[in-house]
């Protein structure tokens, strides 16, 4: 009587679990991943996963990481403190939207990853650059990465729509912000998931450049504060060191 094959065994690391997850998910239209379908493409038993990630949520984060050193890859930098604000940001959308499912769980997630690290000193320093202290830095650049992963999530929500929701959201948004109201236009798109990517390009370029624009002007204003404040300090320093004319200037008398 034959044997039955015995299945070979595979060697695994993170590194190898992590580009096999981003196979299963780059071959499902829904970005999903499930710990029986990456043993499948690893030809392993699923629970080998746990020995290099303790859970699901474990390699979702990591993986999240990975598509922030995607990002960062993608990132150019340039001479200005805001455009590379800019670039950061457009990166990290591009790169988590090409996995709009995966975005969904883990956008709004820190990763705790040394990719993220990376991209946050990126951005401390160049919000730094535009004449913010650090705790301020700190403040705006978490206000940027929110807003923009905020963002991320609510076109990936669209994106994971049916395709006739997903026409309906767009026919809502074109009637619903014009003024005056108007009726439903036909539903005729026959890309809803192009068209939801580029209506939600256009709406987070407007926010993005508001943002940005505020920082400029908050900057200046900030810094003008400060010379003015240094000025009087100056001209305080420099008028109790010069010597006291008058009345007051007298030796008093001894009773």
């Amino acid at each position: 009587m034959a044997k039955a094959p015995v299945r070979q065994r595979t060697l695994l690391s993170r590194e190898l679990i992590l580009d096999a997850a981003f196979r299963v998910v780059d071959a499902d239209e829904a970005n999903e991943i499930t710990m029986s379908r990456l043993g499948n493409e690893l030809g392993a038993d699923p629970s080998a996963m746990y020995r290099h990630f303790r859970n699901k949520d474990e390699l979702l984060l990591a993986m999240a990481d990975v598509m922030l050193q995607e990002s960062l890859g993608e990132y150019v930098e340039g001479a200005e403190p805001l455009e590379n604000l800019r670039r950061m940001t457009w990166a990290l959308r591009t790169s988590y939207l090409r996995r709009p499912g995966l975005a969904r769980a883990v956008a709004w997630r820190f990763t705790g990853g040394e990719a993220e690290a990376a991209s946050i000193r990126h951005m401390l320093r160049d919000m730094g650059a535009l004449g913010y202290d650090e705790d301020q830095s700190i403040a705006r650049v978490r206000a940027l990465a929110e807003m923009t992963l905020g963002h991320i999530s609510m076109t990936a929500d669209a994106l994971a729509l049916p395709a006739r929701a997903q026409i309906y959201e767009l026919q809502m948004a074109q009637a619903y912000y014009t003024r005056p109201l108007q009726p439903l236009p036909a539903a005729t798109e026959s890309d809803p998931r192009g068209g939801h990517l580029k209506d939600g390009d256009q709406v987070f370029a407007t926010m993005l450049e508001i943002f940005l624009a505020g920082l400029v002007a908050e900057s200046r204003g900030t810094g003008a504060a400060r010379r003015g404040s240094s000025s009087r300090r100056r001209g305080a320093a420099m008028a109790a060191s010069r010597p006291v004319r008058g009345a007051a200037a007298k030796t008093p008398r001894s009773l």
